[in-house]
């Protein structure tokens, strides 16, 4: 009996070790996060259990484990970004989980407010449009510009021309200068970044700006933005009015594009390969006439056509010039994670092939990137964003051009009995219709007209938090960055087009290379205070910033080549042509942001101060001041959960282009056996000025039906002032015109943006509507009104006239009384007179069907292809 006691008296103590064991292993906990629309499980999210240190992050299907877990009752925090965090309580015993979170509200959004500084969009008091992620990369886009289209209330986005690459342009809330910047800012991870558009030089062959449109950018241009990828970018914002873009001083006139890239989040590699297939065809044929019987093509053609024409039997030029159907692709890979020590990292690689319709077109790029993030300290964080691109962009010859080289110059003259493709041995059929012999697919296939960008940017990001207590943080902000790119122009018309001798030296070789290099530097303040007693807090912000810009381009062009030879130094005739620009900007600001009333009420004033090399006076500073305050009444009626009315003021600056404040210099010469140089006969303004735009904003932002539905209500007039303008000056001058400030161009519009979601079940449905106008006056003009550089009054002109909209064409419209030409009068305007965007997202389970419609009313233009083809 005592050894069967003794033995189970050992038994007991053994089973208490192994229960204490077991009781301090605890349970395992598995458990899957998921999106509450979609059920798809969500990768990278936090698991915490409350008070411990046990944290796990999610896999790419959203599981979880959690070992050693405790077991009796527990707490598990859950958090996404991009989502609401959520509390899920756990009973003794419970080891599997299920946590469905919600995708944040437009409210819970954190929207930019300043240089340092951002605040939940029910706070903000301006109109701020955020692009997330999934909206740019639904439909794909030539580039991230185009991506935008149809998704922000008040902003037209058109592309100028259809070459592969891209060449887009924005305005946002109207045309806000005439002469002056026209595009917004683009503003990557804090980093200005360029966004200039230089042209390739072809004006050469085609003396494009030999007619009254002196610009050289006729000539298939390509914007810098194109450089980017929409699958490298977290979200856009788009500050429309000068109240929200004012903290950008003198370079805001006309908004900011603020584009943050992907972050790596904690947790292990999440891998993402994106593969697109696609061709292009040509969308519109102009098509041509069609001869019944020969003497109706010789009436039309001379001659010539006689021995050309065939009864039934007829060419498509179109598709013979534009009829290719190349496969695309576009491969994205990319590595998002993070690990011990606050560590994360985004590195995305793609490879992008977009072949043109026609020969010889088309468009290549390869990029990397790389987002690493490190927490140095506990109070110490730094981020570095790097990017480096290279593409090749084949543009071919199809913009205007007074030479008859350019292909739809030519083509609508060719009747649709010839036949203009290649013959059997290789050679191309002259063409007997053309003043030069130009046959257009002759052109597509033997030129050459490339443009090769390589592009590094980084940025550098530091956050120092230099104290903080219960209720109080300071912390400081610095940050740096460079933009460089190397654009290079390689063109190349040989001596055995048909057309060549037509320009006098045949054979024309060009190449052009042009170095752009941005930098800038920042510091900044950012102080909260938020009284754990008080129904208040603020956030006061303050900083300094150093930009820089320096742009060098030098074009070649050899004429007389060497048969069978393209490059420059195999030309007997040379010229050289050069460009320089260096631009210092510095610039400093102060912004006080309070919430009040039970954080009810939100009230922002702030003051920017810049000062440029572009001003007639480098040292000068000019002020730009902000304010704005909004005011929330929450479930203020029935279906209404709050209803917040905003007002607000700013006022936002446009640089003078670079040398507006000097008097240019012509092209050197010989004098009297000495070098010299002439002026170009326009004469800076050693007082030129920043335009100014002043705008008042009100509106109201409603949440309706639980947040199932929002609506954004916007109505603002923009005023800019100091319009920079040319007159004429007297020829005793020694010049034709000057630059100066003067003239006021008003913009009134409104803006409606209604988004719901009418069903939230299994089936989640996103509808969306936004409609936007806006009317532009120029209600002070001190010069006599003038038509803009164009193409004449038999196209249509823009006129810029007091009391007439900004935007207006005016043209030739028929014949005076006396029977002489003509009565010129308003044909139409550039404005649109309205646009509209529907969008419908319907997901069920892992499937989405997204659809956008973006409608245009009005908005005329100067179509001279179609008038070329009536002509022909």
């Amino acid at each position: 009996m005592p050894r069967l006691r003794s033995l189970t008296s050992l038994l007991a103590v053994l089973f208490f070790l192994f229960s204490a064991g077991a009781f301090a292993q605890g349970r395992t906990v598995k458990g899957t996060v998921i999106d509450s629309a979609t059920k798809q499980g969500l990768g990278g999210a936090s698991v915490t259990v409350q008070g411990t240190s046990q944290t796990v992050v999610t896999d790419a299907d959203g599981t979880f484990k959690l070992d050693r877990a405790p077991d009796a009752e527990l707490v598990l925090s859950v958090e996404a970004a991009g989502y609401s965090s959520k509390e899920v309580t756990l009973p003794p015993g419970t080891e599997t989980t299920r946590v469905a979170l919600a995708p944040k509200s437009g409210e819970e959004e954190i929207v930019v407010t300043g240089r340092a500084s951002g605040t939940r969009r029910k706070n903000v008091a301006v109109a701020i449009t955020k692009v997330k992620a999934e909206q740019l990369t639904e439909v794909s886009a030539p580039t991230i510009d185009l991506a935008l289209q149809g998704k922000v209330a008040g902003a037209n986005i058109q592309s100028n021309d259809g070459a592969p690459g891209g060449g887009a342009q924005v305005r946002l809330r109207g045309v806000s200068s005439i002469n002056g910047q026209a595009e917004p800012l683009f503003v990557l991870d804090g980093l200005l970044v360029s966004n200039i558009a230089i042209p390739s030089g072809i004006s050469a062959v085609t003396k494009s700006d030999a007619g009254s449109n002196k610009s050289l950018r006729q000539d298939s241009l390509v914007n810098r933005i194109a450089d980017f990828n929409a699958e490298d970018i977290e979200s856009i914002e788009v500050l429309k009015g000068a109240a929200a873009a004012a903290i950008y001083g003198a370079k805001a006139s006309n908004g900011v594009v603020i584009i943050n890239t992907r972050k790596g989040t904690p947790g292990p590699p999440r891998i993402d390969f994106i593969q697109r297939f696609g061709v292009s065809a040509l969308s519109n044929e102009l098509g041509a006439r069609t001869f019944n019987n020969v003497d109706d093509a010789v009436k039309a053609f001379g001659e010539p056509a006689r021995p050309y024409y065939k009864a039934g039997v007829t060419y498509d030029h179109d598709k013979d010039l534009a009829g290719r159907h190349d496969l695309a692709s576009e491969s994205i890979l990319s590595i998002n994670g993070g690990g011990e020590g606050g560590l994360r990292y985004y590195i995305a690689g793609s490879v992008k092939n977009d072949p043109g319709i026609i020969e010889n077109t088309g468009y290549q790029k390869q990029s990397l990137r790389l987002n690493i993030g490190k927490d140095l300290s506990d109070i110490w964080k730094i981020s570095v964003n790097s990017y480096l691109i290279h593409s090749v962009a084949s543009r071919g010859i199809v913009n205007n051009d007074n030479t008859n080289t350019s292909f739809y110059i030519v083509v609508p003259f060719i009747p649709n009995f010839y036949d203009l493709r290649r013959k059997a041995d290789g050679t191309y059929p002259h063409n007997p219709f053309s003043s030069n012999d130009n046959n257009p697919l002759q052109t597509a296939a033997l030129m050459k007209n490339d443009e090769s960008v390589w592009r590094i940017l980084s940025s550098v990001d530091s956050t120092l938090r230099l104290f903080e207590t219960g209720d109080q943080r300071l912390e400081f902000l610095a940050n740096g960055g460079i933009d460089r790119f190397n654009q290079e122009n390689d063109l190349l018309f040989p001596t055995s087009l048909y057309w060549a001798p037509s320009l006098g030296l045949p054979g024309t070789s060009l190449f052009a290379t042009t170095t752009n290099l941005n930098y800038n530097l920042g510091a900044n303040l950012l102080h909260n205070w938020q009284p754990t007693d008080r129904d208040f807090s603020t956030t006061t912000t303050g900083g300094v910033q150093y930009e820089s810009r320096d742009l060098a381009t030098l074009r070649v062009v050899g004429r007389n080549l060497v048969a069978g030879q393209g490059n420059v130094g195999a030309a007997t005739a040379i010229s050289v042509g050069q460009q320089l620009e260096l631009v210092h900007d510095r610039g400093g600001y102060v912004q006080e942001e309070v919430l009040l009333l039970e954080r009810k009420m939100a009230v922002t004033a702030a003051l920017r101060g810049d000062s440029s090399s572009t001003n007639g006076n480098p040292n000068a500073l000019y002020f730009y001041p902000k304010a704005s305050a909004s005011y929330r009444f929450l479930a203020p009626t029935d279906n209404v959960d709050d209803m917040k009315l905003r007002v607000a003021y700013g006022e936002t600056g446009n640089q003078p282009l670079y040398g507006q404040r000097f008097t240019g210099l012509g092209i050197s010469t010989n004098l009297n056996g000495f070098p010299a140089t002439g002026v170009t006969g326009i004469a800076g303004d050693p007082n030129i000025h920043p335009e100014r735009a002043r705008e008042i904003e009100v509106g109201t932002d409603l949440s309706l039906f639980g947040g199932r539905a929002t609506l954004e209500l916007n109505l603002y007039q923009r005023q800019i002032t100091d319009l920079l303008l040319q007159r004429a000056v007297a020829p005793s001058t020694g010049f034709t015109t000057q630059l100066f400030n003067g003239g006021v161009l008003r913009n009134r519009g409104i803006e409606i943006a209604l988004e719901g979601t009418p069903v939230q079940r299994d089936v989640r449905w996103q509808t969306g509507v936004t409609f936007a106008l806006n009317r532009s006056q120029i209600t002070s003009l001190p010069v006599p009104a003038y038509n803009y550089t164009d193409f004449g009054l038999s196209y249509g002109v823009h006129r810029i006239e007091q009391g007439q909209s900004a935007t207006q064409i005016v043209g030739n419209d028929g014949l005076k009384p006396d029977g002489t030409c003509c009565v010129v009068s308003k044909l139409g305007d550039s404005e649109p007179d309205f646009t509209m965007h529907f969008s419908n997202r319907i997901s069920y389970g892992g499937f989405t069907l997204f659809a956008l419609l973006d409608w245009q009313k009005g908005s005329s233009i100067v179509n001279i292809t179609r008038n070329l083809y009536d002509s022909g």
